[in-house]
């Protein structure tokens, strides 16, 4: 019984200390006379009143405006490898060869008349293997060894590593040199013209 009513003393304490009995929610205070209180402010009377509320909403500066890279989005690899994992918002540009031909689409199987993801990512991933794209952290060369064993070839990982979040994240530790290929797995042998 004593045990209780001291662990009941010592939760209206830590609550007490929060601040949250006496209603001292920093993001409901309008203590300061910062520009974007004054407007809440404004916004707040002319909501209650009926009246037009502010048009422009101040902003803190310094803003950080978006970087050349971030205005061009993503690279065409990681939209690629994103299209794989099926979570991509929009379908990626056409591309083609650097010939200027449409990729090359598959003839036969199941997935006939369309150009298979380790192709497309061989010809968006335009680096040679060994350039650092990514850099990774806590890698080896032995855990990725290690991971590599547990595919049949080198394609099979490769796909694997794409679809664990390659190449943007590397969860498995597949790719220690952060060049976004896994395994030994070679661009070159899918930059075809025809399959």
């Amino acid at each position: 019984m004593v045990m209780r009513i001291a662990a009941g003393f010592l939760a209206l304490a830590g609550l007490s200390a929060c601040g949250i009995q006496g209603g001292q929610n920093p993001n409901y205070r309008y203590g300061s006379d910062s520009p974007y209180d004054n407007y809440r402010q404004a916004r707040e009377v002319a909501l209650t009143t009926g009246n037009e509320p502010p048009r422009r909403v101040p902003v803190a500066l310094p803003v950080e405006a978006p970087t050349a890279a971030e205005i061009a989005g993503p690279r065409l690899m990681q939209t690629v490898a994103r299209q794989y994992r099926g979570g991509a918002a929009r379908p990626a540009p056409v591309q083609t060869t650097p010939s200027g031909a449409p990729l090359p689409v598959v003839q036969s199987g199941p997935y006939a008349g369309s150009t298979p993801v380790l192709v497309r990512y061989a010809y968006a991933a335009d680096h040679a293997p060994g350039t650092v794209v990514w850099q990774r952290a806590g890698g080896s060369a032995a855990t990725a060894a290690r991971v590599c064993a547990s595919y049949a070839d080198a394609d099979r990982a490769q796909m694997a590593f794409l679809a664990a979040g390659g190449p943007d994240v590397d969860p498995r530790g597949m790719d220690p040199d952060g060049d976004g290929f896994v395994c030994g797995w070679d661009p070159a042998r899918w930059r075809v013209e025809t399959l």
